[in-house]
Parts: structure tokens; C-alpha cells; sequence
């Protein structure tokens, strides 16, 4: 006699046969989905209908939302997540409905598919639990192969710290680890002591004085909203500054405006040749997700003393973007989307790469200019004035966000929230 659980996993199967990339001659969403069924019988052999079906279908169709539907760079890629785990929720909550699951069952599959009470809900946590080992079993051989080997310390941290207690020492016991990954699955329940906050931005190498001073003033009035807390200012051009600044035990912020090869792989290698192998990065300024708020904020003050309402009010944003790499363009991108609601429109330009700034900057009318630069440097103070009068450009034009006043309290807010976070 079939059952409700196997009508859904026929469904479930079915649908991902149709996977159009094959790993070992199966596709590979139905090879994934049998994998996490054959993770959780081992973990949890008595789990209900509810978490069996959670596990069977926590990828269900993926394929047919690629990941290059969203911007590059760590907020697209958060986007396109949170995307894909609503849209497996909703799918496997209609194909229980249809095996005679009812609102209950189907509320509890949506709630584990979208991560909702991991470390609290044991059902949700557990099917977390069967997400990592079926990583760490089938995939992070794989994956290794693909990334920097300085990315993979705090890769394992980030997976261990999913997992639950039971979990990590189980895996302990049944995968060969190496012995400093070991020690982060040992060490993923400690209370980490942090010392420090450590601000970094990258400074100007021909001339790093200036820079370097101008990041230790940042500092000092970040720290003001943190007492109890060091925070210190380094830049990379500044020799031995990082040396000085950084130790394993702190929180690093870092003062760049794009998530990319300086946040994930440079600044990792400088740490570790700092005797800062163990700081803590967290996503740079220009993800902060205060930023918006901050924006709004101050275009808008600039709006107001012009007599203009914000919806009819133009934003100019300029950044530095990059032939080599997307990530600046992907960032300023992601911004405007979320900044258009706020105005009649947002225009993006960039100082290495189209559209450039004397080209979008042309012809706008009712107009502020804002440069999504995290410290006022050459590109500030010459390129960006030099595009805007050669555009006709008129309209208010606006420091850098990153030195804004209200700036320190949002990066002390940031830093405050993931050191709790870390507890």
C-alpha cells in the first residue's frame, strides 16, 4: 500500500529527475536528495514524516533558478538563497497538500526549509545537522579542490557552528579531519573572547600617512559608541599597521565599499602573515546592512535644503568599479535596486568601467551626487569632480557615505550585533 511519505517522495523524485546536470549519470539534484535521506536514516532513524520529506526535497528543482539570475558577490548570493528556500518550502508544502499532509505538517516543512529556529526548533536544527554531513560526506572534497586555502578555515568555522553539539562530535568521529579543522569543529561552542575591533581599509600606498590617520580617527569615534571595546584603525599600505592592530582574538571590519578578492582571499593572507590568523572578518562597509538607511538619510537632507521632495529627486551614485572584477559594479547594482523605491530614479556610474561618470551623470535634473567610497581618496577628490563638471552636473554633491557623521554609529551597531553574535 503506498503511503502519504512515499507519494511525496515519488513526487519529489520525479521532479528533480529532470535535472539537467548529471553527477555520475544521475542527476544530480535526485543523487543530492537521496544523499540527505540516506544522512538523516543514518542521524536520525525515528525522525517523523515531516523532516524525512524536508530532508528528501531541501533541494528540490534547484536547477531552474541559477545563480547567475542574481548580482555576483555575497548580497546576490544571499538574495538568490533566501529565494531558493522559499521557493523549496512552498514547493514541497504543495506536494505533502497533495499527498494528504495537512496544514500543520506542511507549516512545519515550510518553517525547516527556510531556516527558521536553527538552535532552538530540534527539528529544524536537525535537519541542519543532515545538510552538513551530507556536505562534508559527498562535497567538501570538491569544493576544497575549487577554493584558496585561505578561505577554508573560516568556511569549516561557518559549518560547524550550524551544526548542533551531537553533530560536531559525531563527525569527529567518523571523518578523517585535518587536525586544524578538527580544532574548529572542538572549539565551535566556545565563548570567543574578543579583544578588539580592528577597522582596515586599504590606504594609499604612495603616501600612506594621510590614510592611515584618517582610519584611526574613524576608530576612536566608532569606539565612542562601544565602550568596553577597543577598536583600532589599520590600513594595508601603512606598514606593519596590521601587525600592530590585528590579533586572533579580534573583529575585523572591513573599510571597503565591495565584497571580493581583498575581503575573501587578500585579507585573510595579510592576517595570517600578521600572526592574525584566527581574526574574525566581517562583511565589509559596503554590505553593512545600515547603508541604505544611511543613504536615504542623507540625500535626503541634501534634497530638502534644495526645497525638493526625495520622490522627485534624482540619486547619482558614483563608485570606482573595475575591468578585472565585477564586485564593485555588483554591489553599487544591488544598492540602487534597493534604494529606487526612495526616488525618481537611481542612476549608477563608475570611475574604471562603463557606464562611466561623466556619462550618467549627463542631463540630470533635480539631482545628488553621493560616492559610494568608504574614505576620501585620489578618485574622490580628482576623478569624481573632474567627471561631474565635465557631465554639466549641477545638483548637490556629497562627501563619501563612508565619512558621513552618522557612520561610526552604524559600523559600532555592525560590530556590536556580530560580536553577539559570535557569543
Amino acid at each position: 500500500m503506498t503511503t502519504q511519505l512515499d507519494h511525496a517522495f515519488v513526487a519529489i523524485d520525479v521532479a528533480n529527475t529532470h535535472d539537467p546536470k548529471l553527477e555520475d549519470g544521475t542527476p544530480a539534484n535526485l543523487l543530492y536528495g537521496q544523499r540527505m535521506t540516506a544522512e538523516q536514516q543514518r542521524l536520525f532513524p525515528d525522525a517523523d514524516d515531516v523532516l524525512r520529506i524536508a530532508c528528501r526535497g531541501q533541494h528540490i528543482e534547484r536547477w531552474t533558478l541559477p545563480r547567475d539570475t542574481y548580482p555576483m558577490g555575497r548580497p546576490g548570493y544571499l538574495k538568490w538563497r533566501q529565494e531558493q528556500g522559499r521557493r523549496h518550502a512552498e514547493r514541497i508544502a504543495g506536494i505533502m497538500a497533495d499527498a494528504g499532509y495537512g496544514d500543520d505538517d506542511t507549516d512545519r516543512a515550510r518553517k525547516m526549509l527556510t531556516k527558521q529556529g536553527i538552535k532552538r526548533d530540534p527539528q529544524v536544527q536537525a535537519l541542519e545537522d543532515v545538510i552538513c554531513f551530507t556536505f562534508i560526506r559527498w562535497y567538501l572534497g570538491d569544493f576544497m579542490a575549487e577554493q584558496p586555502d585561505e578561505k577554508m578555515p573560516r568556511i569549516i568555522e561557518k559549518t560547524a557552528r550550524k551544526m548542533s553539539a551531537d553533530a560536531r562530535a559525531r563527525a569527529l568521529q567518523e571523518f578523517a579531519m585535518p587536525p586544524a579543522f578538527a580544532d574548529l569543529f572542538r572549539q565551535a561552542d566556545q565563548v570567543r573572547t574578543l579583544s578588539r575591533a580592528v577597522i582596515v581599509s586599504h590606504g594609499q600606498p604612495g603616501d600612506p600617512a594621510p590614510q592611515q590617520q584618517a582610519i584611526e580617527d574613524l576608530a576612536a569615534a566608532v569606539a565612542a559608541h562601544l565602550p568596553g571595546l577597543q577598536v583600532m584603525g589599520a590600513t594595508l599600505a601603512m606598514p606593519e599597521a596590521l601587525a600592530k592592530t590585528a590579533t586572533s582574538d579580534a573583529i575585523i571590519y572591513p573599510m571597503f565599499m565591495a565584497e571580493g578578492w581583498f575581503t575573501g582571499i587578500e585579507l585573510p593572507r595579510r592576517l595570517t602573515a600578521a600572526g592574525a590568523p584566527g581574526a574574525h572578518i566581517m562583511r565589509p562597509f559596503g554590505t553593512d546592512p545600515g547603508l541604505p538607511a544611511l543613504i536615504v538619510e542623507k540625500v535626503g537632507q541634501a534634497a530638502r535644503e534644495q526645497g525638493w521632495d526625495l520622490a522627485e529627486t534624482t540619486l547619482m551614485l558614483s563608485a570606482h568599479g573595475s575591468q578585472r572584477s565585477q564586485a564593485s559594479f555588483d554591489i553599487t547594482t544591488a544598492l540602487a535596486e534597493i534604494l529606487t523605491p526612495h526616488f525618481a530614479k537611481v542612476v549608477t556610474g563608475f570611475v574604471e568601467q562603463e557606464p562611466f561618470i561623466a556619462d550618467a551623470a549627463k542631463g540630470l535634473d533635480r539631482a545628488v551626487s553621493l560616492p559610494l567610497f568608504a574614505l576620501r581618496a585620489e578618485h574622490v577628490t580628482d576623478d569624481l569632480p573632474q567627471a561631474l563638471d565635465q557631465a554639466g552636473f549641477t545638483g548637490p554633491r556629497l562627501d563619501p557615505i563612508g565619512l558621513s557623521p552618522e557612520a561610526p554609529a552604524m559600523i559600532a551597531q555592525s560590530i556590536r550585533s556580530e560580536v553577539l553574535n559570535l557569543k
